[in-house]
């Protein structure tokens, strides 16, 4: 409850701007095959909700991609290290070129190695300095077949035709409160991916995803 307390604290000072709705009650969706098990989330104070919202949905730390004013914005917490998440991401984008209304915001988080987390924080480097270059950069990062070395990050700058050299500092901040955000929505790992008030973990279909995007549009 202590860490929780700092952790909303942190998200208080943040300097994001107040949210105008809440996810109240995200219904969680474990997909593990083709089988899917609902779950329930803690109930939380209003005040909670709406800065967890706010963190999700109008952190100006995570890479938004799609439309400038979307109809929804889909939320979904990544690695570039997990091969489940480079195979969502071709669904996603598959979202993107399908419904030219909605966002995706990603919560890029790494775990393991330096080269992981170099990747992830040249990322966030390249969003905060050059973010009309971060989808290709983003890209290339998710398609790149290689070894999880340096060559993966000049590849996907190459790319995106990015000269960064170095990344800022405060990326690994980004980094730890995103995981921190997992945890304490108690979600359960990468990927994971918000859309509308439903939470899917791992992997899922297309056609599934896409009923998903048609549902939560209709519902807005």
């Amino acid at each position: 409850m202590l860490n929780q307390f700092f952790f909303l604290m942190m998200l208080m000072n943040a300097g994001t701007a107040s949210a105008s709705s809440g996810l109240v009650s995200h219904q969680s969706v474990v997909n593990a095959s083709a089988t899917e098990l609902t779950l329930s989330t803690p109930a939380k104070s209003a005040q909670v909700e709406a800065l967890l919202h706010n963190k999700l949905l109008n952190d100006p730390m995570s890479p938004t991609v799609g439309a400038e004013h979307p109809s929804l914005k889909i939320v979904s917490f990544v690695n570039y290290d997990c091969i489940h998440c480079k195979r969502l991401d071709r669904n996603l984008e598959r979202l993107l070129k399908a419904f030219p209304q909605i966002a995706i915001t990603y919560k890029l988080i790494s775990y393991g190695s330096e080269a992981s987390t170099a990747a992830t924080r040249m990322a966030l480097a390249v969003w905060i300095e050059k973010p009309e270059k971060f989808h290709a950069f983003h890209h290339a990062l998710m398609r790149y077949q290689g070894m999880d070395d340096n060559v993966r990050i000049l590849s996907a700058l190459s790319a995106a035709g990015v000269k960064l050299s170095e990344y800022r500092p405060d990326t690994r901040h980004i980094i730890e409160v995103n995981k921190k955000l997992l945890r304490v929505l108690q979600y359960s790992g990468t990927p994971t991916t918000i859309i509308g008030n439903r939470v899917v973990s791992g992997e899922i279909p297309y056609d599934q995803l896409e009923k998903m995007v048609r549902a939560a549009l209709k519902n807005d």
